[in-house]
């Protein structure tokens, strides 16, 4: 049946209303204070743009300038000194050694270092120091002499782009559904190894420096569908990539997951796997293989990615699996992100645009609340123009928010929904998820989360389809 304009129309008001899955909370909270990312930047002159590398994108965090997988420094550091409730924090002990050698001025007590909120943003507004352009002397601070940029003891000895380097992820999932047909499950969602080699790797930073990185891994499933372990073995991404550019200007090749929307942390959202893009849910594993462009200095974002979206890994390049283009742009600012992104692709024949809005916003940090209180949220459009038949329009979103509890606990409240073909009633799905993220220690994690899921307004109330898994994380 088709409907109404002004069902379509009460749909999209409804949109509008509610709370998702994602990561990014990370980046948008870190806006609180400086040192999350790094030691405190007390005493130095702010550069120009072009050389800053203070930034709230993925980049800040993960080698893939897109989010997702290794970490840099920043990332490793804010996984040790910010993120866990437990653990030893590194720039703590070495703001300790500083000051035990020297005494604090005027009598005063030393300062202490903190992650805390704070008076000082971390993508700094201009009148606020950024980051030191390359070649700059170190200046004296409230505790001692800081940090030159690019250095290890930036970050509290953590080695920035070191020659070779190892991460990994692995995660533990107990699955409950509360569906009769379905049985309880404990299987490894994720065992990802990444590794890169810097080949081309200066001292100094906006030189440029070549990045070859290998992530691969062992496919989690609930299934049976593998008949042996080996079978599980697969290679998610690869790519050399030249960066560490003025205006985090980069370029990579290889295969990669092309920038669309959030990069979530749970590949289930409905904005991900609720509809197909070139044939394939656009989850973690939809890698393609092409080139891509970015640029990211300070606030603004911007990624153009060119591709064969082949769909398996061991066939990187596959005529049959179409082509496409991906570009997404947006602003990070402190207190509120806000971006779009597309891919247009055409695959047997038939072309096909997948669009989307996201945005943030951080309460605490735009003065609106006393405690960090984030706010997500993504809405997106699925245009399939077939060769033959009829085209179709797919709709999905996600709102979330995220509390942060106590250092190292989050609260997530979060509101998905989807409607596969505007045209079509009666296919619309609903997800209502209450879940706990405790990064308990360094590098481990612990999630527990309720998922409530309904079709229409007569199951709205029935928990027949409801799900709840506890997930151990564990990553370097």
């Amino acid at each position: 049946m088709v409907r109404s304009p002004a069902r379509l129309a009460f749909a999209a008001v409804m949109l509008t209303a509610g709370a998702a899955s994602a990561l990014p909370q990370f980046a948008i909270r870190s806006a609180r204070a400086c040192d999350t990312c790094h030691v405190a930047p007390d005493g130095w002159n702010d550069p120009d743009v072009a050389l800053r590398k203070c930034s709230l994108n993925c980049n800040a965090c993960h080698v893939s300038p897109t989010g997702g997988g290794m970490r840099t420094e920043g990332g490793l550091y804010y996984g040790r000194q910010t993120l866990p409730t437990w653990g030893t924090r590194p720039a703590d002990e070495a703001y300790r050694a500083v000051e035990l050698g020297a005494a604090a001025p005027q009598g005063q007590p030393a300062s202490q270092p903190s992650s805390q909120p704070s008076g000082q943003p971390a993508s700094q507004p201009s009148s606020q120091p950024a980051s030191q352009p390359e070649g700059a002397e170190s200046q004296p601070g409230p505790r001692g002499p800081v940090p030159g940029p690019g250095t290890a003891a930036r970050y509290a000895g953590i080695e920035p782009h070191p020659t070779f380097q190892l991460g990994l992820d692995g995660r533990m999932l107990y699955y409950v559904p509360f569906a009769e047909e379905q049985d309880v499950a404990v299987f490894p969602m994720q065992a990802d190894i990444s590794l890169a080699l810097r080949p081309f790797n200066p001292k100094g930073l906006n030189e440029g420096r070549l990045t070859l990185l290998l992530n691969g891994g062992f496919r989690g499933s609930r299934g049976e569908k593998f008949d042996a372990f080996h079978e599980r073995a697969f290679v998610r991404e690869w790519y050399a990539m030249y960066h560490d550019l003025p205006n985090q200007l980069y370029v990579r090749g290889g295969r990669f997951l092309p920038p669309h929307g959030w990069r979530t942390e749970d590949h289930t959202p409905f904005v991900r796997q609720g509809q197909l893009i070139l044939g394939q849910p656009f989850d973690f594993e939809r890698q393609v293989t092409g080139v891509e462009v970015g640029i990211n200095p300070n606030y603004l974002y911007a990624h153009l990615s060119v591709f064969n979206a082949a769909d398996q890994w061991d066939e990187p390049i596959d005529p049959d699996g179409g082509y496409g283009t991906a570009l997404a742009v947006g602003w990070r600012d402190l207190a509120w992100h806000l971006g779009g992104s597309a891919i247009y692709g055409r695959r047997d024949g038939d072309d096909q645009i997948a669009y989307s809005a996201q945005w943030a916003a951080n309460l605490e940090v735009a003065g609106w609340l006393p405690f960090s209180l984030i706010y997500l949220g993504e809405f997106h459009f699925n245009h399939l123009l077939p060769e033959t038949g009829r085209s179709s329009l797919g709709l999905s979103a996600f709102h979330e928010f995220d509390y942060l509890v106590l250092r190292g606990l989050n609260a997530k409240l979060r509101y998905d929904w989807f409607d596969s073909d505007v045209d079509v009633e009666f296919d619309t799905g609903h997800r209502g998820t209450l879940a706990l993220e405790w990064h308990v220690y360094t590098y481990a994690e612990i999630q527990a989360s309720y998922r409530h899921n309904w079709t229409n307004n007569e199951e709205r109330f029935d928990s027949g389809a409801d799900e709840f898994f506890v997930q151990l994380h564990g990553w370097y």
